[in-house]
């Protein structure tokens, strides 16, 4: 029987959270579903790690947002060209975190935790992230192709004039 390696296909997520309790739960669950999760617990340490890994999902709480949070979102864009971020706020917050959602932000998670709506939010965005990896990957093939195509059509032209005498 052959073993598996299962950290090969893991998706990796970040989640940046003051609150430990949270922290702790949103771990456990997502460690449970089977993604490797980093945690830290401020944004600077968040920024750095994200740098280090590139994360798939970054899950920020609300309270670890600064006072104008686009400037942080654009942090992350300096090292993943398409970052997916999600922000944990209860209710009492969302009026704060709706306006990021037109840019920045994926989705929003609400708390207290919901299992059912983590795992379907989260599954979505692990396969909009290995959609956007294979369309980056044709794109740069398509690109390869695109710059190729002359040189080999010159090169069966030259073959044919060589060809013909």
């Amino acid at each position: 029987m052959t073993s598996i390696d299962f950290r090969q296909h893991r998706t990796r997520l970040l989640v940046i959270s003051k609150d430990e309790a949270m922290r702790n739960s949103l771990v456990t669950l997502l460690t449970g579903y089977g993604y490797f999760v980093d945690y830290v617990e401020n944004r600077h340490d968040g920024l750095r790690k994200f740098r280090e890994n590139k994360h798939a999902i970054a899950i920020v709480d609300v309270h670890t947002l600064p006072r104008v949070p686009a400037h942080f979102f654009r942090a992350f864009r300096i090292y993943k060209r398409n970052p997916i971020i999600v922000i944990a706020a209860n209710d009492e917050e969302m009026p704060r975190v709706y306006p990021y959602l037109c840019r920045d932000v994926y989705d929003i998670l609400q708390l207290p935790l919901k299992m059912e709506y983590l795992d379907f939010t989260l599954k979505r965005l692990v396969e909009h992230n290995r959609l956007m990896k294979n369309n980056e990957f044709l794109k740069m093939l398509l690109l390869m192709l695109a710059l190729i195509a002359p040189i080999w059509i010159t090169l069966f032209y030259v073959l044919l004039l060589f060809w013909k005498k």
